[in-house]
């Protein structure tokens, strides 16, 4: 019985070492046909060439050194230990700012995650009873950091997770918890059965948002099966009807055409068409794109009246909106000064981990613009300026801070993001709207400074002029 437990988790070992010799041998027959992939993560569509696609995350220029870098779960220590030693030294020897040189420190960042792994599994392997057997903890593979599923976990009652049922998104097939371990990435949330981690071929989504650094902002780049050689690009399979029939499915988010097993005809909206049309409709997307999405959801990433400034004059959500944070912000300097708000802490318990909401105007995630179109954004934060405002108003530390309107003299206290009230932009001081509307929008304190400074400037020429009558009767009494 053992023994032929044995020879089935020797099954995605062998299989996925026969997939990287036919890889290598394919690219080392076609070299010429090797392009940059779209898994491979960093750049833009914009600047990876059209013509030239692929499936395997290695570059070409490093597929014969593949035997050398990359293993499958069953490496040892000695092995991970020399693949770290020889992808240090291709490092040094690659150009700059190159693509292999990418592909070398994130794979050396994966050996070094997977080498550290394996040497605390074995410590906590020792320390344990022998009749027990421990399963590992994380594996790293293509930029995915897989942890054990346990779908049970956190629920109620195990025939309320029954009801839900999880595929594969390697193989799309069934997982059945009951009999079958499977592992989710810890980063992108890709779940996988056990056999099929060694088969992995999708870098993880992670990777690519933080070498993108922003979600795509063209609306459906669009290049065409012929660009991508009647490939899936994800996986490599053959887009034709060749052999046989596979319905090409476009990703809406980044151009690309996949096959059904990488294409689930998942929907969501589109960050481009948001910041370009406000259009929230949802679109077909592939995995890769639906994790991408997820990823940059709550990042507060897009200047949205930098990109689009017309958004702001035809939605007049975002106008509201725009105002609200204005005020919030106004409220963060009062904040950030009071001894009380600070041990209250009233700022984390209003915002939690949405500060950016309060530092500044111009920044908005996925999420907000999302709330924005339903109006929950503007609720929320006129519920934070409420709690706000009660406390800078009944504050003795806040109140002190206050402005009073120099043009009216009147004696009630005014704030910068009272609703009738102004703030001069050069001086910062506060006044009624009304009252500065009389006075032709001109600050009489400005007015004062300037005054101010020619008087200055006058007494120094005055004072300079003295001064050269002074020197020019000593040189004549000379």
């Amino acid at each position: 019985m053992s023994s032929w437990r044995e020879s089935l988790t020797s099954i995605p070992g062998s299989v996925a070492q026969f997939i990287n010799e036919s890889a290598s041998s394919y690219l080392h027959q076609q070299p010429s046909t090797v392009g940059r992939a779209d898994s491979d993560g960093g750049g833009s569509e914009e600047s990876a060439p059209q013509g030239e696609y692929r499936a395997l995350p290695i570059p070409a220029s490093l597929v014969r050194e593949q035997w050398r870098l990359i293993f499958t779960s069953d490496a040892n220590n000695q092995d991970l230990q020399e693949a770290i030693a020889h992808c240090k030294d291709l490092v040094l020897l690659s150009e700059e700012l190159s693509e292999e040189r990418r592909w070398l420190v994130r794979h050396l960042v994966d050996l070094r995650y997977s080498l550290q792994q394996l040497e605390e599994a074995q410590e906590a392997h020792q320390s344990l009873p022998s009749d027990i057997v421990v399963m590992d903890a994380i594996r790293a593979v293509v930029g995915h950091h897989f942890v054990p599923h346990h779908p049970h976990h956190g629920k109620r009652s195990r025939l309320q997770a029954a009801t839900k049922r999880n595929y594969c998104d390697h193989c799309t097939a069934i997982i059945w918890s009951v009999v079958q371990a499977s592992y989710v990435c810890s980063d992108c949330g890709y779940l996988v059965h056990q056999k099929c981690i060694d088969s992995v071929k999708r870098v993880c989504a992670h990777v690519l948002v933080s070498e993108r650094q922003y979600p795509i902002s063209e609306i459906c780049p669009e290049i065409g099966l012929a660009a991508q050689g009647y490939k899936c690009s994800e996986c490599g399979t053959p887009l034709n009807l060749k052999s046989s029939w596979i319905e090409p499915r476009l990703c809406d988010y980044s151009g690309l055409y996949f096959c059904p097993r990488c294409h689930w005809g998942d929907s969501t909206f589109i960050p481009a068409r948001v910041i370009h049309n406000w259009d929230f409709s949802p679109r077909r997307v592939s995995r890769t794109g639906l994790q991408e999405i997820r990823l940059f959801l709550n990042k507060p990433l897009i200047r949205l009246e930098e990109d689009n400034p017309k958004l702001f004059v035809f939605v007049e959500k975002l106008c509201t909106v725009k105002k609200l944070r204005q005020n919030l912000v106004h409220m963060r300097h009062y904040l950030s000064a009071c001894r009380m708000a600070t041990e209250q802490k009233l700022v984390d318990q209003q915002l939690g981990g949405r500060r950016h909401l309060s530092q500044s105007n111009e920044f908005y995630s996925l999420s907000d613009l999302s709330q924005v179109e339903t109006g929950a954004l503007a609720e929320f934060l006129q519920a934070v300026f409420k709690t706000f405002n009660e406390h800078i108003r009944s504050c003795p530390m806040c109140l002190a801070q206050a402005y009073i309107c120099e043009i009216c003299s009147n004696n009630e206290v005014i704030f910068p993001f009272d609703d009738g009230c102004i703030k001069c932009d050069q001086c910062n001081s506060i006044f009624h709207r009304v009252c500065l509307t009389r006075k032709n929008m001109i600050c009489p304190k400005c007015t004062r400074i300037q005054e101010r400074r020619l008087q200055l400037d006058r007494m120094r020429s005055t004072e300079d002029d003295e001064d050269a009558t002074d020197d020019d009767v000593t040189t004549k009494e000379e």
